[in-house]
């Protein structure tokens, strides 16, 4: 096809170039780069993707360290919280536990003051025990009285008198002929030296209501088979009192409640 085209205001044919007519082969080269770059685009985009993502996993995965820090922090404040209320509590405990330990020292003081003050009230008031005791016993002695390791005083009569005599003389005085001492072989000892039953001395005990029923004149039945001499009592109903002597050691021994002999009264102490 012929085209007319001025050129420097002159008429110059231009050719025009039919499309048909045929362009040059591609080069192979330029193909390849195409398909590199091509590679390359899909690998930064994949490259691009995965960093997205792990970008995105790691945001994830830091919100849910923070949340758990977030909540160890909070139970790390209620810890202190509570700890410091067991210190509050351990303190008061050590406050309190001092307050007793110094009441507790306070009345052990107080205690040992007491003791001290009871010690010394004691040995006042044994010695005015003793005191009491040395003059009453100086009263008794003054009197002819005198009191036994059993508690009960004794009055020793050195002249005779017959049984039922010895016993109206005794119960004048609000005692009784001898009888309870004699059932303790300490007593019995203290009550009759052997300088005073040189001769026999009535005692409390004899079986005028009932032939063989002894009774002491403290309305105790029976005798201790110790209390009588060897082979005694022998007399029968003709021996119905008891007087005791001294035969190597103290013996008693039935007797006609007519005869006479020392005697020695028993009473309470009072």
């Amino acid at each position: 096809m012929e085209m007319g085209c001025y050129v420097n205001g002159q008429s110059e044919n231009v050719y025009e170039i039919s499309s048909t007519v045929s362009r040059p082969p591609a080069d192979p080269k330029q193909d390849n780069n195409k398909a590199t770059n091509k590679k390359t685009l899909i690998v930064l985009a994949i490259s691009l993707g995965i960093c997205v993502l792990v970008s995105v996993a790691a945001f994830i995965l830091f919100m849910q360290l923070q949340n758990e820090m977030n909540g160890m922090k909070e139970k790390l404040d209620k810890f202190s919280e509570i700890d410091s209320s067991l210190a509050i509590k351990i303190n008061d405990t050590q406050k309190t536990s001092s307050s007793i330990k110094d009441e507790l020292k306070n009345m052990k003081n107080e205690v040992s003051q007491l003791d001290s003050k009871i010690l010394i009230g004691d040995t006042k008031l044994n010695a005015n025990l003793t005191e009491a005791n040395s003059r009453m016993n100086k009263m008794f002695s003054i009197s002819g009285w005198f009191r036994a390791s059993n508690n009960l005083i004794y009055k020793r009569f050195t002249y005779s008198v017959n049984y039922a005599t010895a016993k109206a003389q005794c119960e004048r005085l609000g005692a009784r002929l001898v009888s309870t001492g004699m059932r303790n072989n300490q007593v019995k000892n203290e009550i009759f030296p052997k300088h005073y039953l040189t001769r026999g001395s009535w005692i409390g005990l004899d079986d005028i209501s009932h032939e063989g029923i002894w009774v002491w004149s403290d309305d105790v039945n029976g005798s201790p088979s110790a209390i009588w001499a060897s082979g005694e009592p022998n007399g029968g109903s003709s021996e119905n009192c008891v007087i005791i002597f001294y035969n190597t050691k103290i013996v008693g021994n039935d007797v006609a409640c007519s005869a006479v002999n020392r005697f020695v009264c028993e009473r309470e102490f009072e």
